[in-house]
């Protein structure tokens, strides 16, 4: 303290403190309890809404996938089939190809003996061994699973993730 102060104490205002509250107190509510079940019942009823709704549309939409599937078949089946006897076709002009040396060789037989028993005009399909028997294990894996196949199928969402090169071993 320096030598020429004065000391003062510090006093309570004139009239006093104001009263210290030391009362439970709770907090103020933002929303009344009647607005939160309403708007929790609300959207409840809204979801149960949309959920069924939904259902009904993906119901329809299977239907629909069905009926274009079966619309489809025939003509999926006769693109199969097309492409399968053009390989078969392939094959064969190969075979007479590869053997044209071979004295006594007729074309689809083991020298002159058929290999296959025949069906008369029914329709098998041959075994993926037979019609890929000239192409290489690639050329089989690509044709023969057509689904994947780059002509049947859109781009899907990983076609950039994989390089080219490297993406023939995984589909």
């Amino acid at each position: 303290m320096a030598s020429g102060a004065e000391f003062r104490q510090d006093m309570p205002p004139k009239g006093g403190y104001r009263a210290f509250n030391f009362h439970r107190t709770f907090p103020k509510l933002v929303w009344s309890p009647g607005a939160v079940v309403a708007t929790i019942f609300g959207a409840t009823a809204y979801g149960v809404y949309a959920a069924l709704e939904g259902k009904k549309a993906d119901i329809t939409e299977k239907f629909e996938d069905v009926d274009i599937n079966n619309a489809m078949q025939p003509f999926l089946t006769a693109e199969r089939d097309r492409y399968w006897l053009k390989l078969m076709a392939k094959n064969r002009a190969l075979e007479e190809e590869i053997m044209k040396d071979v004295p006594g060789w007729k074309v689809g037989t083991w020298y002159g003996e058929p290999v296959f028993f025949t069906l008369g005009d029914k329709w098998w399909d041959p075994s993926a061994t037979e019609v890929f028997a000239h192409s290489w294990g690639s050329v089989e894996a690509r044709d023969h699973l057509w689904r994947q196949h780059s002509e049947y199928a859109g781009p899907k969402f990983y076609d950039n993730w994989f390089p080219q090169w490297m993406s023939k071993w995984f589909w």
